[in-house]
Order: structure tokens, then C-alpha cells, then sequence
């Protein structure tokens, strides 16, 4: 990325060296023509708010989800299963933000037409897990018989009726 962004516009890009682990902010330098050296600025905060660029990932496009942080573990599902399935059915990369990211929204990123149905699918996720409690409190006649409503007793029955 760092590469192509060298070639297309023509600027000198330095990393300030950060240790792993840290949450301070790199210094990154550039050098070149100054207009070349806005477009890099704007390229590198696309590239940090919404994980590409047009310059550097050409056709691709990227959408924004606001959901809650609690809904955060259906998209990702158990051991990461339900994020490899979106990125690998759709083919999109999705990016849940963590504490440190600039953008607070969970972003989609991939072809414009696989990043709809990605959308789609995730937003699906959410409303059910909004929608479909489970457990003990779920509030769908638990108490009710399974069996039916009673019949009237009859003669016959009174043999096996248990009385309290």
C-alpha cells in the first residue's frame, strides 16, 4: 500500500518506529510536491478511517454500519465463525472497531455489489439477535400445554385422574 501510494504520486513516506504494544500515535512524514503531499495526507486518513482508497484498492467501496458494541459478538460469532463466513461468502473484509480505532462504526469493505448483500446480511444478524430471545426469558407461553386445550373429562378417564 505504502509502495503504491509512493509510485502513483510521487512522495517520500517515513514511519516514526513505535514499539508493538503501544498505543502512541505514529509520526508519519512526507516529502514531495505539496499537492502530491495532500493527496497522500487524504489518501493515508481514508486509508485509517476506512481501511482503502481508491488509489490504492481501485473499485472498491466501503459501508458504514451503527450497531451497538453488545451486538458486536453475533457478527463475529463463536470463535470468529460468523465473521470468516461473511468475508469469505461475500468476499469483503469487515472491520469492528476496538478501542483505539478512529472510526466508531463497523465498516464493510469490498466490491460495490458484494458489500450491499454483506450489509444486508450482517443488518439481518443484528434485528434477529434483537428480535429472537432465547432462554429463560423468552416470552412465548412457556406455561401454556403443549398438548392443547383440555378435553371435558369423561366417564372413562376418571380411573386414571390423580386428584390433589
Amino acid at each position: 500500500v505504502v509502495r503504491k501510494i509512493k509510485e502513483e504520486l510521487g512522495v517520500e513516506i517515513n514511519f516514526q518506529d513505535v514499539p508493538k504494544g503501544s498505543n502512541k500515535k505514529a509520526k508519519v512524514t512526507l516529502a514531495g510536491s505539496a499537492t502530491n503531499v495532500e493527496k497522500a495526507k487524504t489518501v493515508i486518513n481514508n486509508i485509517i478511517m476506512y481501511n482503502h482508497d481508491e488509489l490504492t484498492h481501485p473499485g472498491e467501496v466501503h459501508e458504514e454500519l451503527d450497531i451497538e458494541p453488545w451486538a458486536y459478538r453475533y457478527l463475529i460469532g463463536s470463535k470468529g465463525s460468523e465473521m470468516k463466513h461473511i468475508q469469505h461468502n461475500w468476499k469483503v473484509r469487515v472491520n469492528i472497531p476496538r478501542e483505539h480505532s478512529t472510526n466508531e462504526k463497523v465498516i464493510i469493505v469490498g466490491e460495490p455489489d458484494n458489500v450491499s448483500r454483506a450489509k444486508a446480511y450482517c443488518e439481518k444478524l443484528v434485528w434477529s439477535a434483537e428480535n429472537n430471545s432465547k432462554g429463560r426469558d423468552k416470552a412465548d407461553n412457556a406455561t401454556a400445554d403443549p398438548w392443547g386445550d383440555e378435553e371435558p373429562e369423561e366417564e372413562w378417564m376418571k380411573g386414571y385422574m390423580y386428584k390433589r
